[in-house]
């Protein structure tokens, strides 16, 4: 009996697979709808895996001081990432974060693994768990908040301090307001607001608590020098005395109380007090000309500063990491002098060991008090790709354009990665190619023109378009990048850092003289277009995939209603496509007259681009966080 039920019961299942099994989509929307149907998901990508390349805009790095080698670090627009290693190593933990772009971390200093931050435009988000999960905590909290500083009384860790402002306002007032909360960031009460006055509000960027007096607050606003609580953060007032520049950046205290430094933007120095904010003075000398953005005291030798700068010397070039070895007296450069600094933080357990998070270039590590760095990147990636060429000579070789980051290359199918922008100066880089008529030379289409690079070489050459051997782009995907983060810390008042391009100024010069014109699609936005090795035209639109052959016009070919912003095709199984919209993956095993939605183990945000790999992998872009491989069934 039982096994006769036990047959019917197999029996059943199959039966109920073979009906769900067969079961009709919804109608994809096409040219024919009768040919061109979205068939049902029959099996999900397997796990994806993370490529790199290995770079970030490391905005803040914090210690946990409970725990020896953990350290947590926050980048724009790739979430948190964790090392159990002293900073050797990452690993990405974010998730619940809804927002990825982080503005500043801080750590309970007496419960491990309790952690908050604070995001561009999401309020603030708090983990109990050393970062495997976070929640938002903005209950009194704006709507949209900016979030600058962060701050935990160290001797009453429920007593918790914020800063914020307004998101997407470029002009005054900024609506800045201090928050504290009592209750580990459950709830949060306004408690200064008007810096200025009603018409400037102006924002506060840092905020530091006394570690031995924790009723004094100090608050580094943007144009208005220091302010100061006596009541843990009850009432306010200015407290400038001494201090001739109120750009104030960055505020620290000194771990043994009473004594604390500002960092200040207008390229002044920085300032010092000895009585908790009473009065300051200024302390610059090596430290002239210098834009800091943040300030750190070494907790195990308190004489020793460490700032991050986004200048020095007033140069354009000049920046880095400086050091004071005698409380602020004496600054001296102390490495990363090419790179603009976010942040420094040095180990509680080992005062030699420090951290800086730059822009663009990742962390780099020292071992030695900040006198010699490492980049200490595994792990840690936070890059857009805009375009990969792969090559077709030796298919394990990628060429990858970066968001404003030039070219990078990976000798292993982006196991690792280099730069290779040696002559590419500022340009941004919109498209790369390969030279049909010298397959030893990559192309490179930027804002300065096109530009050449040799097998062999190291430095890019401007190179006229008569010289190219660039009939038609086979096979290969050309997609308008737009660059969808808000501006980076530091760059706030800045517009447009990154430029796009529009395929209709590119077509002419990657197609031949008889390619298929964008004005054949009127009303559409065109934002992928793709030569097959069969002479077919696709372009991805703001209404689907649209053809084109030597047959005729342009005709619907799928996911009408979806704006397609990404094409690729597989150069081995010609038949074998993808396309993408800014969330999800589509599939075509048939050339396009059929498309399947495939699921990727977690969500996918902000594509940038699809491509083919030489092994018939799926490697797609998402903005901030690099390239995945999307292994396919």
């Amino acid at each position: 009996m039982k096994k006769k039920l036990l047959i019917r019961l197999i029996a059943l299942l199959i039966w109920l697979g073979l009906v769900i099994g067969i079961q009709p989509g919804l109608a994809q929307s096409g040219g024919d709808e009768t040919s061109r149907l979205f068939l049902p998901l029959i099996s999900r990508m397997v796990e994806p895996v993370w490529l790199g390349p290995e770079s970030a805009d490391v905005v803040t790095i914090a210690y946990d001081r409970r725990v020896e080698d953990r350290i947590y670090l926050g980048t724009w627009g790739a979430g948190v990432f964790v090392s159990e290693d002293g900073g050797l190593s990452w690993k990405r933990r974010s998730y619940g974060l809804d927002n990825l772009y982080i503005q500043r971390l801080v750590v309970d200093p007496q419960q491990a693994g309790v952690v908050y931050a604070g995001t561009y435009g999401s309020g603030i988000y708090k983990t109990s768990d050393g970062g495997w999960n976070w929640y938002p905590i903005n209950q009194g909290l704006m709507n949209g908040a900016i979030v600058y500083g962060l701050a935990v009384d160290p001797q009453q860790t429920n007593r918790v301090y914020a800063s914020a402002r307004v998101a997407n306002r470029g002009q005054p007032p900024w609506g800045g307001v201090v928050y504290r909360s009592q209750d580990g960031g459950l709830s949060w009460q306004t408690v200064l607001q008007d810096i200025g006055g009603s018409a400037e509000q102006d924002w506060v960027y840092s905020l530091a608590v006394d570690p031995q007096t924790p009723q004094r607050v100090l608050a580094a606003s943007h144009e208005h020098g220091i302010y100061r609580s006596l009541d843990y953060g009850g009432r306010w007032a200015a407290a400038n005395n001494g201090i001739t520049d109120l750009s104030g950046r960055a505020v620290v205290f000194d771990p043994r109380g009473s004594t604390a430094y500002l960092g200040v933007w207008h390229r002044t120095g920085e300032f010092k007090t000895l009585t908790g904010g009473d009065s300051w003075i200024l302390q610059q000398k090596g430290l002239e000309g210098a834009k800091v953005y943040d300030l750190t005291v070494n907790p195990l030798n308190p004489n020793q500063l460490l700032a991050a700068t986004f200048m020095m010397n007033y140069s354009e070039t000049e920046r880095g990491v400086a050091r004071s070895d005698n409380a602020g007296q004496v600054w001296v450069k102390s490495g990363l002098q090419p790179y603009f600094i976010y942040t420094v933080a040095v180990n509680p357990f080992n005062g030699n060991e420090v951290l800086a998070g730059t822009v663009d270039y990742g962390v780099f590590r020292s071992t030695d008090g900040g006198k010699n760095w490492t980049a200490s990147n595994r792990g840690l990636i936070n890059a857009t790709v805009t375009d990969l060429l792969v090559d077709p000579l030796t298919p394990q070789v990628w060429y990858a354009a970066m968001g404003g980051r030039g070219v990078w290359r990976s000798m292993d199918e982006g196991s690792r990665w280099e730069e290779l922008n040696d002559g590419l100066g500022e340009a941004a880089v919109y498209a790369l190619a390969r030279d049909s008529e010298n397959p030893q030379r990559i192309l490179a289409w930027t804002s300065a023109g096109w530009l050449a690079l040799q097998s062999g070489e190291s430095r890019w050459q401007a190179v006229e378009m008569q010289a190219l051997g660039l009939k038609r782009l086979v096979d290969r995907p050309l997609t308008v990048w737009r660059e969808p983060q808000p501006p980076k810390p530091g760059f706030e008042l800045q517009v447009d850092e990154i430029e796009s391009i529009e395929l209709g100024s590119l077509w002419p010069t990657l197609a031949e003289s008889a390619y298929p014109q964008e004005q054949s699609l009127p009303g559409l936005k065109i934002f992928s277009v793709l030569q097959t090795s069969q002479g077919v035209w696709l372009a991805g639109t703001s209404n689907g995939i649209y053809r084109h052959d030597e047959e005729g016009g342009w005709q619907p070919s799928g996911l009408r209603g979806q704006a397609v912003i990404a094409l690729a095709v597989d150069r081995v199984h010609h038949e074998k496509m993808a396309a993408a919209t800014s969330s999800q993956v589509w599939l075509s095993r048939d050339g396009g007259d059929t498309w399947q939605t495939h699921a990727a183990e977690f969500s996918l945000t902000n594509i940038q681009g699809l491509w083919f790999d030489g092994q018939g992998n799926l490697l797609v872009s998402l903005s901030g966080q690099g390239l995945l491989r999307l292994g396919l069934p």
